[in-house]
């Protein structure tokens, strides 16, 4: 998993398994679970960590395949 910011509540996730990559898209809007909510994934969620998503699928501005989450679960964080 790689992270990249885009702005204040804009983030750009890559979830990689192998060898095959999607994109999730998320923001304040989008993510409407509490528990954990999207301030503390900003804060704890770092490069390496596994984590799981649900939302739905769609393409972004650039054609890429990719996910809008309504929730994501950090799952194991990276310890290396």
């Amino acid at each position: 998993m790689t992270l990249r910011g885009a702005g204040a509540k804009l983030i750009f996730i890559d979830l990689h398994e192998d060898g095959q990559k999607i994109q999730v898209f998320t923001n304040a809007e989008f993510y409407t679970c509490a528990d954990p909510d999207f301030d503390f994934i900003v804060r704890n969620v770092k490069r390496g960590d596994l984590v799981g998503v649900e939302g739905v699928p769609g393409l972004t501005k650039t054609g890429e395949l990719s996910i809008r989450p309504t929730r994501i679960v950090p799952l194991s964080y990276c310890m290396h």
